[in-house]
């Protein structure tokens, strides 16, 4: 439980953000696929921002260094969308599925790292459905063109958001109700 504390809220505050990037990509197909690559690029790049920003204020915490690789990979995934968005729905796809891929690969590590800590399972939760919907994209590759890959990556951040915001309410449930002071 080393780290988090106090910063409880920021927890569920990079879970909030992580669901409602999640959702807007969920519903991103509405748009042409040169917006959808650009918003699903976005989205990646705000979401990695805000589990980076996270990261900086619990240093002290047993996951930082996954929880900042998370990030991280989030932010670098959500760049090349965005500088490739015209690369072809095949190459997005492709993309798309590897940074799905690798942000279950660090939930997962990021889970084993704070395991003891309660609300580490949401991780694993979301670190697999993180690999299953990659791997789906790969291996219905190129029958996954017709799906939108910005759907399985909102998918994705969506499971992130609700795995974040658990750990940071488990730990406001763990340290109790807080304490006022009364009378002087």
């Amino acid at each position: 439980m080393t780290g988090v504390g106090g910063n409880w809220r920021e927890f569920v505050a990079v879970g909030a953000i992580l669901v409602a990037c999640g959702v807007a990509a969920i519903f991103a197909p509405a748009v042409a696929n040169f917006a959808t690559s650009t918003l699903l690029g976005t989205l990646l790049v705000i979401a990695g921002g805000a589990c980076v920003y996270q990261a900086t204020h619990t240093k002290d915490w047993v996951g930082y260094n996954w929880q900042l690789l998370l990030g991280a990979g989030e932010m670098v995934g959500g760049i090349f969308i965005v500088i490739n968005p015209l690369k072809g729905a095949a190459a997005v796809t492709l993309l798309v599925a590897v940074v799905v891929i690798a942000l279950g690969v660090s939930q997962i590590g990021l889970a084993l790292r704070i395991r003891p800590q309660s609300g580490w399972a949401w991780l694993v939760g979301a670190g697999l459905a993180s690999l299953t919907l990659g791997v789906a994209l790969i291996a219905r590759f190129p029958f996954s063109l017709t799906e939108n890959p910005g759907v399985m990556a909102g998918i994705s951040l969506v499971g992130g958001g609700v795995a974040h915001a658990m750990i940071g309410l488990s730990q406001r449930i763990a340290r109790g109700p807080r304490r006022t002071r009364t009378g002087s």
